[in-house]
């Protein structure tokens, strides 16, 4: 059972508000670094020191949202597969259903 199950928020709610949160962080921090007293030197160097962690942290997130997809595929896989070999067993375990009026007259009977 996931997080959100039980829960009536739809499935990834919860990091599409945490990565909000964050991206208003990041932008925050940027108007920030623009509008702070400094020189231009220092203030390009704060610039790209601020974007090299941040594309840090975006790879690590775009890494994990990956990893995440990958397991909802996977198991989206196996859920097709299982629901197919239920659907042949019962189908198996069943005798085949009439096909004409006549069968389905005799059967009556």
């Amino acid at each position: 059972m996931n997080e959100n199950q039980g829960s009536g928020a739809p499935r990834g709610t919860g990091s599409s508000v945490a990565m909000g949160v964050v991206f208003g962080a990041l932008v925050g921090a940027g108007i920030a670094l623009l509008l702070a007293p400094g020189t231009g030197k220092d203030t390009r160097r704060r610039l790209a020191d601020a974007g090299r962690r941040w594309g840090g942290a975006a790879r690590s997130k775009l890494d994990q949202a990956r990893h995440t997809a990958s397991d909802l595929k996977q198991d989206a896989k196996s859920a097709l597969e299982a629901g197919r070999e239920a659907f042949k067993r019962g189908q198996e375990s069943h005798e085949p259903l009439p096909t004409s009026r006549i069968e389905l007259k005799d059967q009556a009977k």
